[in-house]
């Protein structure tokens, strides 16, 4: 991974855990490579690095005890919120206990996932579309590790070309090819654009009001910020967003987060329900993983020219184009060496 963009990530909010995940057990997570815990106690949640500052065991093995999260090794307790050790077993009643602290980073919950950053962040938190505004089912699905770049698994979730190929399994066999002509418009870091497309009347088990024709408005908050909100014909909205977050430190692993949401015409007047959404969607995006784990290279260049673009592509070269300008505006903003 380039030296710039190891930083920017590094100022980056990224989802680490499903919020209902956390529960009465600390969860093991990771950012760039960096072993995190993520643990709750009552209504503080933890985001803290994963190695027990006595002896660097992996504090997700721990368990919740005594208003914190106890290592599995020493029984040495870290305090919620702050990290602050408050009880170590081994010494005589009444002692003190070792000042010591687990180091701790930021954590916010939106859109049933716990986030966190390890530095300072550079861009705030991102806002997933009419989520509190709109009355959603939601549902999350469960994260999957892949070989591959967050910029590659980023742009293939916002690419329609490939549906008639990849989802033949999932949509069936008569989803329209041809890609209509559109136009990506930018406000900042955010991208936005919107195709309609025809899915044959074979998805969903044939419904209708859904498996064929539809309008989908897509959105990408950089780095790797992605929504599609889906409006059908007959009335009804689907919501399905996916974020990337780098498990390893050069960056070819990552760990996908996504959601899923409907409103309430989809579920009451079309009889689609969260729960079957929830698993085309987990199939749908099942599907893409052979692609994105077999491209070469493994993480979407940022020079355009290194590829081969179609009219079909305008996102893509758009999303490469402003992600270096977001670069450069990091390296200035901290004074750090552009690309």
């Amino acid at each position: 991974m380039d030296p710039l963009e190891y930083q920017l990530l590094r100022h980056t909010w990224f989802p680490i855990a499903r919020i209902e995940d956390v529960t009465d057990r600390p969860v093991q997570a990771n950012i760039l490579g960096t072993k995190l815990v993520v643990y709750r106690v009552g209504d503080t949640m933890t985001v803290a690095r994963a190695a027990c500052p006595h002896r660097g065991v992996d504090l997700s093995m721990g368990e919740i005890r005594d208003g914190g999260l106890e290592c599995p090794y020493h029984g040495w307790i870290f305090s919620a919120g702050t990290g602050v050790c408050t009880h170590v077993p081994s010494l005589p009643a009444g002692s003190a206990p070792v000042r010591t602290q687990l180091q701790t980073y930021r954590v916010a919950e939106a859109y049933g996932h716990v986030w966190s950053c390890l530095e300072e962040p550079y861009l705030p938190l991102p806002a997933l579309a009419d989520v509190g505004t709109v009355e959603w089912q939601l549902a999350f699905g469960e994260p999957n590790d892949l070989d591959c770049g967050m910029r590659q698994l980023t742009e293939n979730f916002r690419d329609m070309g490939h549906f008639p190929f990849v989802h033949q399994g999932s949509m069936g066999p008569d989803v329209r090819r041809v890609v209509a002509p559109y136009q990506v418009r930018r406000d900042g870091w955010d991208l936005e654009w919107q195709l309609s497309t025809d899915l044959g009347g074979t998805a969903l088990e044939g419904n209708k009001a859904l498996g064929t024709r539809q309008t989908l408005t897509y959105h990408l908050s950089l780095p790797m910020f992605a929504w599609i909100r889906t409006t059908f014909p007959d009335g009804g909205r689907r919501l399905v967003a996916q974020f990337a977050t780098p498990i390893s430190e050069d960056g070819l692993r990552v760990r996908e987060f996504w959601v899923v949401g409907i409103d309430r015409i989809v579920a009451e007047e079309h009889g689609v329900s969260i729960e079957q959404m929830w698993e085309y969607e987990r199939i749908i995006f099942e599907e893409d993983f052979p692609i994105v784990e077999n491209q070469e290279p493994r993480e979407a260049p940022l020079d355009i020219r290194s590829q081969a673009h179609a009219p079909a592509d305008k996102y893509s070269i758009a999303y490469r184009r402003t992600y270096v300008e977001l670069l450069e505006a990091f390296a200035k903003e901290k004074g750090l060496e552009a690309r």
